[in-house]
């Protein structure tokens, strides 16, 4: 029989106690109501199957039945759904699991395993990889690719703190940690706390480390990196990986290796390959790809996003990150993916399709929604792409409202000019002129009702700046940017 250390503190409760409540499981356990019954589901489901029932008697629970068939079981541990995901992928790398192999080790049900094949070939699928399930589970894939994968995995599952000070505690606390070889993590923080690395992030150089433990994790298992790829690293990177290997002399690294490494050494520490594209499959310089990326969504949307500055470094970088190292297991079902969908969706939309056609790859929401928040951030950050001209319609004094006017700018760079106006002028204006309309008045008049009038405070509040943010959104999705040769409004003041 087997149960988990939960179901097991709840079966030997009971046992001692004869019937329990559900306020004494909840004291047990430690768990919230909705679990605590849900593995009481559970034990009401299988306990039958050896003789045993769990009875539910007013507010008490009870077992009948033969009981001493309890004393064969044996304790499995408990998993969190993202925990198993990891793992189940980790073991199929390593060609350590088949399906009955999960379903024991993690004490699920067919159903659930598959379920989880499923997830885990999605993911695959994101990261440019397969899953044949087909006369045995194998995940397809280049070596270079199952590294980086397997790196991947433990970066979801460490922190740089982690990393860094690595310990017997960690490795025993940490499930999936545990699937590795300790000796790995051990000579690898001792090689690089002896080589003294200098001018390095320690982000960069935690996830520089999990390379080397990966590289020798497989290694161990007899598995070389690719001869094809003719990598041509930087002297600094092979100065920084002879470094590292020389102290450790109880591995034989061969020069394809040290090859390998001093790449990924350029690509995320002296940021030397930005042009080479992580997966095998392409033969177009990556950073084409990404210009050609954000020249297809401004085409479809009518922005013109190339000419802000800053976009292409920040995809450019973001992107090479997300296949250098790609997401994996990601809840697309989070406040972010929901919110960045439900507000943005055109845009959402757009971009989606846009990674898609141009990458010819699947990307997850989650990271659609992260790159959404690039496109999203260079409307509000750049008046080349959407700018607006804005008209303050206000009944105060003409200096004050030169401030707000300014302050207006600041906190909204788009905006490339703003013409202050008193309410009783508004009927000499011509609104449609304008992108936006902002009114320290309330404006009731009926013949403006068809307008959309920002209303804000003489003096603009952070909390004040969010709901202008959001009406400004709001606009900028039901209009087109004015052609260039448009008549432009100065501010008179």
């Amino acid at each position: 029989m087997l149960v988990t250390k939960r179901e097991q503190q709840i079966i030997d409760e009971i046992v001692k106690k004869g019937q329990v409540s559900i306020a004494d499981l909840l004291d047990v356990v430690g768990v919230s109501r909705r679990t605590l019954y849900r593995d009481l589901q559970n034990l009401q489901d299988f306990l039958p199957n050896y003789q045993v029932n769990l009875i539910k008697n007013d507010q008490f629970y009870t077992l009948k039945g033969e009981l001493s068939n309890l004393t064969d079981k044996r304790v499995v541990e408990d998993y969190s759904q993202n925990e198993r995901h990891f793992m189940e992928l980790i073991l199929l790398i390593f060609e350590q699991a088949k399906l009955a192999d999960f379903m024991d080790r993690f004490a699920i049900s067919q159903p659930t395993a598959t379920g989880d094949l499923k997830i885990i070939e999605q993911n695959l699928t994101f990261a440019g990889n397969g899953l044949v399930r087909e006369g045995g589970l194998e995940v397809i894939a280049s070596e270079y690719s199952k590294r980086t994968l397997l790196v991947s995995c433990l970066v979801s599952n460490l922190s740089t703190r982690d990393i860094f000070n690595f310990s017997e505690t960690l490795y025993q606390d940490n499930k999936i940690v545990q699937l590795f070889q300790k000796a790995y993590f051990d000579s690898v923080t001792t090689a690089f706390e002896r080589s003294k690395i200098t001018n390095i992030s320690d982000r960069t150089q935690g996830i520089l480390r999990l390379f080397f433990i990966v590289t020798l994790e497989r290694l161990g298992q007899q598995h070389l990196i690719e001869n094809h790829y003719h990598f041509r690293p930087s002297k600094k990177a092979l100065d920084f990986v002879t470094k590292i290997v020389q102290n450790l002399p109880e591995f034989r690294v061969n020069l394809p290796e040290i090859m390998y490494l001093s790449h990924m050494v350029d690509i995320l520490h002296f940021d030397k390959g930005g042009d080479f594209l992580f997966n095998e499959k392409y033969d177009t310089s990556f950073s084409y790809k990404v210009r050609q990326f954000i020249e297809a969504v401004g085409v479809t949307t009518g922005l013109n996003f190339s000419r802000d500055e800053k976009i292409f470094t920040l995809l450019n970088t973001h992107l090479r990150s997300s296949f250098t190292l790609p997401q994996l297991f990601s809840d697309d079902k989070n406040d972010l993916v929901i919110n960045v969908e439900e507000e943005h969706a055109a845009l959402f939309k757009v971009i989606s399709r846009s990674l898609a056609e141009v990458f010819d790859k699947k990307f997850s929401k989650h990271e659609v929604a992260l790159i959404t928040l690039h496109f999203l951030a260079t409307l509000e950050r750049s008046s080349r792409v959407f700018p607006m001209t804005a008209l303050l319609i206000t009944s105060r004094g003409r200096v004050s409202m030169a401030i707000l006017a300014r302050n207006l700018q600041t906190q909204f760079p788009f905006i490339t000019s703003i013409k202050i106006i008193q309410v009783s002028q508004m009927g000499q204006e011509e609104l449609a002129h304008f992108d936006l309309i902002f009114t320290t008045e309330k404006i009731e008049d009926e013949a403006y009702e068809t307008e959309t009038f920002i209303q804000i405070s003489p003096t603009i509040a952070l909390a004040n700046v969010s709901d202008i943010t959001q009406e400004i959104r709001k606009l900028r999705e039901k209009r087109t940017p004015r052609q260039e040769n448009d008549t432009t409004v100065d501010n008179p003041l």
